[in-house]
């Protein structure tokens, strides 16, 4: 336990981060601090909140910078909540096409969401019961390059379920890994896992990428510099 505390705390500062790909990528797209041309669209976008949930601007723009960094080809998110997120996603990759999942919420903020994620045409917004239509969107795409696991308590099943849809370039972002003990003990599992790759635990959410050309590895990362 006290060499792991100090690896974390090594990695939070930005040592211990040994290959000069991660390095780029934590300074680079997890840290960068330079604005980007989408951040006052993003900004304005969720000047007003809706009722449901959602993720701060902090969270949101770093869903922005990671589709910009990977530009995958299709995104699917299962948890859409206010739906700010996918917008983000989205605006960091203009050619990808988003299928965001949710449960049944009232017509009312459904209708209010909606007209938000109108304005951006590459998001396809389905509700009902999450997981069948979850098992379906996979199965029709064939493929998942960024899955975003959010607002919904079948990150489990979710996972599951499309792992045998990815590719060495997926990314699986993860929401709220650290929720509560359950939780953390599912995310520390899953990083023993065969399939998974570079793993980063950035205390509020969660990455996957799948590249089995690399060295499995691990890191815990402070956002702040």
């Amino acid at each position: 336990m006290i060499n792991k505390r100090i690896r974390r705390l090594r990695n939070s500062l930005g040592f211990g981060v040994q290959s000069p790909n991660d390095f780029y990528f934590v300074q680079h797209v997890l840290r960068e601090k330079l604005p980007y041309y989408a951040y006052d669209a993003l900004r304005q976008l969720m000047d007003t909140p809706i009722g449901l949930p959602c993720y701060p601007e902090t969270i949101n723009r770093l869903l922005f910078r990671l589709a910009n960094h990977i530009q995958p080809h299709t995104i699917i998110e299962i948890g859409t909540g206010a739906g700010f997120s996918a917008c983000a996603m989205t605006m960091g990759s203009t050619a990808s096409e988003c299928i965001t999942i949710d449960k049944e919420w009232s017509q009312e903020l459904l209708e209010q969401r909606d007209i938000r994620l109108a304005n951006h045409p590459q998001i396809k917004a389905k509700n009902g019961d999450e997981l069948e239509l979850f098992k379906h969107t996979l199965l029709s795409k064939g493929r998942v390059d960024l899955l975003h696991i959010a607002h919904t308590p079948y990150y489990k099943e979710a996972v599951e379920l499309a792992l045998p849809y990815i590719g060495n370039s997926a990314l699986f972002i993860i929401e709220d890994i650290n929720q509560d003990e359950e939780k953390q003990r599912w995310w520390e599992g899953l990083q023993e896992r065969i399939e998974t790759g570079i793993c980063y635990d950035l205390k509020s959410i969660g990455l996957l990428f799948f590249d089995k050309a690399r060295h499995p590895n691990s890191y815990w990362i402070n956002l702040r510099k």
